[in-house]
Formats: C-alpha cells, structure tokens, sequence
C-alpha cells in the first residue's frame, strides 16, 4: 500500500509538470502602451512595450507594440498608459494567525481549519500583487504544503518561502514556547529537523537563547544553505548581527550601534513598522485614506482599525521606531516590507504605506517589497526586478506609486510566472474579514 501511494504521488506530479509546461508552450503575451518602475533603482520608463514568452520577460523595448503577425499565439493588451512593477513580497507573514482574534477561532483549532485560512490568506495576497511572501513561523508545517501546493499548480498562489515553526528555548518569546530546544545539539538538531520538513528560511526566537546557541543555529543553518532571521529587541539584536544573521525582524529599541553594524555587515531589517503605531499613527492613516477616496469599505476599515489597536503602542515607542526605520535607510540598512498582521494584502500596503509616512521614499518602498526581498532570498537572478530573462512575476497599477505610494491599491492585472491572474474573489458568500468578525 506505501508504495502504491509512493506511485500515485509521483504520477499525480508528473502530469502536474507536464500540464504547465503544455500551457506555456510557445505563448506569448505583449503588454503595451505602458510605463515600468523596474526596481533596480533605475528611473521611471515610459511608453514601453513588455513581450512575455512562456513564464519570461523576453523583451522590453520603447513604444507601442507593431506588429502584422496573425498568430494565435500572440495576445497584445494594451494597459492604457498603466504601470508595471515586479510583484510584492511580504516577508514577515503567519499565514494561519489572527490577532486580534474576537470569535476565538484559534482557541483549540484543528490543523484541517487553520490550513485552510492559511491558503486563502496566501490566494488573497496573490490578487493584492503579493506574488511571493515568507513565512515565519507557522504551526504543522502548513506553509511548507502550501507552498508545495502552489509550486505544483493546483492552487494559484504566491511563492512563499517557508519557515514552519521558529527555533525556540524552552520558554521562549516571552513565555510562549513551553517547550523549546535547549543546548547547542538541541539548537542545531531543531534546525536540521526544519530542513528536513522542507522548510527553506529559518526563524529564531532567539532572546532567551545563550550565545552558544544563537552560534550553533547560525552555523547550521547557513551550513545547509537556509537563510536564517530572528525575532529581537537590544541587545539580543546587535548580538546577532555579530554573530551573522542574516536578517533582522521587528528590531526593538534597534540602537545606532546596531544600524550602522548592520550597514556594515549587509544584514537585512523588516521593521514591521505597521505593528508598531501609536492611535495617533494610525488615526493618521485612516484619515489619509479617506481624503484619497480608499477608505470607503466600512468593513475593511473597522476590522483594519481593529488589527491595528490590537497592536497599539505608546507615542514615544512608535515614535522609536519610525526614526529607527528612517536611520537604517539612511545608514545603507536593505530594508523589507513586512507585515507580521495578517491578511497578507491589505496589511502589507499598510506596511508600505508606513514606510512613506515615516520618511522613506516611494522608490526605496517599491524595492523594499521587491528587489531586496529576492535578494535576501537568493532569487535576484529570476525575481524582484522587472528585467529581460527574468520571470513573470508582475503587478500593473492604474495609478503611479512613485507619486504617492497609496496607489500601489490601484490594481489593474497580476502575472504570477506569467500567468494572469484571476483578480476577482472566489465563490462565496464571505471574505477573510469575516474570521474576525463585525466590529460593534
């Protein structure tokens, strides 16, 4: 029976590679009469035409697209003067989590549920233009099926780099982890367990763990080819950058010290800055997306509200840490757009939203979801700029971003690896905003 099953596993992935290698066969799409913010820093480029071969960026070149061929395998789409940028990435997501949790869902939950709210979280995401995000943290390896599930086609996904559960002691993130791993071998044993489970990141709550067992797990991680970040706050955070993390999340009380280390040593840093807003903060950004016409959905915006005071920090905290974000920008710190509240689209232009409000510019934003994403990930040769040979991972906005980074909602078509994606909700009578309720 094991090997019968072993067969139909095999089989079962085999049609699934030929089955999208038949569907890129010789298609091309041509994307014209548009503008591309490519991400490596490079200017605007007007009046551009795209060509798509398969699941690649065949060409880019000046002007509308001519041509007098007749072929069926051509579809031209004219973007009407739209904007085309690399898809976004969210590298600070839990895909199964709600904070706040209001209807106690997460109370008791089986792996069945929690992995269904995870993909349609991560299916969400895709129709946002998120077409790549990392897990860090997630129960039951639920991030590394998923994955597996959109790798293979049989749900149209974003690509996520996954994580399963974090590295903890016992006792770990403040309490929360009852029983972790203790001692360097438990360290390194945890880390090669994830590896095995299929997990591609590595997450630490590394706190409370000693020097010799944020060594060991750093060592070994790098030594399988993972990149590895960490849950921190000083000064567990310039510790690690000494040690040679690769990345830096949330970063709290990110001294001067530690930012300009990090500069120095190309560590990488999502502030999370959407979890980390005063009422003033985010009173402040309800009201700019209302005079711009994007805070209309009543819903969206009490449950937004909701997610945000769940977090809500003292004034001279928040404060902290948007000056902490804007000096790592200015030091040469790559930052990264991340969320940690879910859902992963409208908490991740949240994200970005912050970046701008709290100094950052638009370009530096618009790569900080992109390019430095695929750069810390070791995809920078396919990924995270729009360039000829790259893949087809797209988003095309109605509206430009580098003027005001709030039209990065402005969106008209999503390519992931060179297919459109469906933007509309599947069939249902709900929305992920129901997991958390009405708000009274």
């Amino acid at each position: 029976m094991k090997r019968a099953k072993e067969y139909f596993t095999l089989i079962l992935f085999l049609l699934t590679v030929m089955a999208l290698f038949q569907n890129l066969h010789a298609q091309k799409t041509v994307l014209t009469n548009c503008n591309i913010i490519d991400c490596t820093g490079a200017k605007l480029q007007k009046n551009m035409t795209m060509i798509l071969e398969g699941n690649k960026i065949q060409e880019i070149k000046k002007g509308l697209y001519a041509s007098d061929s007749t072929s069926e395998d051509i579809t031209v789409i004219d973007l009407e003067n739209g904007y085309v940028m690399p898809g976004l990435w969210n590298m600070h997501t839990h895909l199964s989590d709600l904070l706040p949790d209001p209807k106690n869902i997460l109370i008791d939950e089986s792996a069945p549920s929690a992995t269904i709210r995870a993909g349609l979280n991560a299916m969400d995401g895709l129709r946002h233009g998120f077409t790549g995000l990392r897990s860090v943290h997630e129960r039951d390896y639920i991030d590394v099926e998923w994955r597996d599930i959109f790798d293979r086609g049989l749900f149209p996904g974003p690509r996520i780099f996954a994580s399963g559960a974090a590295v903890s002691p016992t006792g770990g993130h403040r309490g929360l982890v009852a029983k972790g791993s203790d001692g360097v071998a438990e360290i390194r044993k945890a880390v090669r367990e994830r590896f095995q489970n299929g997990a591609n990141v590595i997450k630490l709550f590394s706190v409370e763990m000693l020097q010799d067992e944020v060594e060991a797990a750093i060592e070994t991680a790098h030594s399988l080819g993972l990149t590895l970040t960490a849950h921190s706050r000083e000064p567990d955070t310039y510790r690690l950058v000494e040690a040679g993390i690769d990345c830096i999340e949330h970063g709290y009380n990110i001294s001067d010290e530690t930012i300009a280390l990090m500069a120095k040593k190309g560590t990488f840093y999502t502030p999370t800055i959407i979890c980390n807003l005063s009422a003033g903060y985010i009173n402040e950004r309800e009201s700019r997306l209302r005079a711009m016409g994007l805070g209309d959905d009543e819903e969206i915006a009490s449950i937004r509200m909701l997610i945000n005071m769940a977090d809500e920090r003292s004034p001279e905290f928040a404060l902290y840490q948007r000056q902490a974000l804007k000096k790592a920008v200015d030091a040469g710190v790559k930052v990264l757009i991340g969320s940690d509240s879910m859902p992963v689209g409208e908490l991740g232009f949240m994200e970005m939203e912050q970046f701008v409000l709290s100094g950052v510019s638009e370009m530096t934003t618009l790569m900080a979801a992109t390019r430095n994403c695929a750069e810390l990930l070791g995809v920078l040769d396919e990924l995270g700029t729009v360039e000829e040979g790259k893949l087809a991972d797209l988003l095309i906005l109605d509206k430009n971003p580098l003027e005001n980074i709030s039209n990065i909602r402005t969106t008209k078509m999503v390519f992931k690896n060179g297919v459109s994606v469906n933007l509309d909700y599947p069939n249902g009578t709900a929305t992920f905003w129901d997991y958390f309720g009405k708000p009274e």
